[in-house]
């Protein structure tokens, strides 16, 4: 799997017939769909087009939506006639479970993640506009001083997730304006046994990635606001919504349902087969394909 970015790292092994290879490109439109991205750098050029053509790919691929790889790849398939297909994040269930409370992280808001000037606006808008009025546990760097309580392990970051009352997800821009981009924390929460809100990403609801009942999405920064005050004071309301959403990443958001897609689209019958059936075993999902 190779990234349009990462020209340099082609391997020299790679051999007609012997390996098969698919990319991930960037966004390739003749207006940009997503001009905020385009903006950071995430838009092919000429020569990420050449580098796809030696390349030779079986297809392409992102973590964007299916809605919006219709709308920002499209010059894909139109100028150079290849398929660009929706991979996108998951959960981990394997290393990302319900690992149980934790005392240490007995709070009313967690929040694991770094701060950076792109993302400040939403991070303050849609979490530090209120944390101060909770017992607040953040962890990640580049926050200003006295914000964050520093780097948290890996291991530890589930036992966050399952202690703290509300864990907020916080999209980089992009994702609200644009609406098709999504973050893995929406998946990694609900599979640690904790309980989150999103702030207004509209292909949530509208492909169907949670439902109403699952996920919650805020519609404003207000909104998550008394969100958080009303499941803070009634932390029983969170239950159902923690249970559902568990459920629904297990059946459908995992990397197991990722690669299946990837095997499936390769025509990988063995290896999809064995897939298949350490899914059941697992008790992960399989009556939908994604």
């Amino acid at each position: 799997m190779g990234d349009v970015r990462f020209r340099h790292r082609i391997p020299r092994r790679i051999k007609q017939g012997q390996t098969v290879v698919v990319a991930t490109v960037d966004q390739w439109s003749d207006r940009w769909a997503f001009p905020e991205l385009a903006k950071r750098g995430y838009r092919t050029k000429w020569h990420d087009v050449l580098w796809i053509r030696k390349l030779k790919p079986e297809f392409l691929f992102h973590q964007t939506t299916p809605r919006g790889i219709d709308i920002g790849w499209e010059k894909w398939k139109r100028k150079e006639g290849l398929d660009v297909v929706s991979i996108m994040v998951a959960g981990d269930p394997i290393a990302n479970y319900d690992a149980g409370e934790d005392e240490r992280y007995r709070c009313d808001i967690g929040f694991v993640g770094g701060y950076w000037i792109y993302k400040a606006e939403g991070l303050k808008a849609y979490l530090l506009d209120y944390a101060q009025n909770y017992n607040t546990l953040i962890f990640g760097q580049g926050w200003p001083d006295g914000i964050s309580k520093g780097f948290l392990p890996d291991e530890h970051v589930k036992k966050l997730y399952r202690t703290a009352t509300f864990v907020p997800c916080i999209h980089e821009p992009h994702s609200r304006i644009h609406g098709y981009d999504i973050v893995q924390r929406l998946f990694m929460v609900p599979l640690a046994g904790g309980f989150t809100i999103s702030d207004p990403v509209k292909t949530i609801y509208e492909e169907n990635i949670f439902a109403e009942d699952e996920l919650i999405v805020a519609k404003s920064p207000q909104d998550m606001r008394d969100k958080a005050e009303y499941f803070i004071l009634n932390p029983e309301k969170r239950i159902p919504f923690i249970e559902k959403a568990k459920r629904r990443v297990l059946n459908e958001h995992t990397y197991f349902h990722r690669v299946r897609k990837l095997l499936s689209l390769l025509g990988f019958s063995n290896e999809l087969v064995q897939l298949r059936q350490k899914m059941r075993e697992l008790g992960y999902g399989i009556d939908k394909v994604d």
